[in-house]
């Protein structure tokens, strides 16, 4: 299954899925459309985001479990 976190709040058309570092473990937001990544809801709400393509991290879905254990988890969340 896979989760995301609302509209991205920079190009307010693609969804924001929920992927996991494979490195470091941490879950962040990452726009469907424009690229644009969120690290924490706060990010979200400040529109604070980052050029996932500028990043070389492995990135894999997150798990359900992942999203209840990380800064996501008091958010609110949607699968599709």
């Amino acid at each position: 299954m896979q989760f995301h976190a609302g509209k991205c709040p920079n190009c307010h058309n693609g969804r924001l899925f929920l992927f996991r570092e494979i490195e470091t473990g941490d879950v962040y937001g990452h726009c469907e459309e424009c690229e644009q990544g969120y690290r924490s809801p706060d990010d979200i709400e400040s529109n604070i985001g980052f050029l996932t393509l500028l990043d070389d991290s492995d990135a894999e879905w997150a798990t359900e479990v992942e999203i209840s254990r990380s800064v996501w988890a008091n958010y609110r969340i949607l699968d599709t």
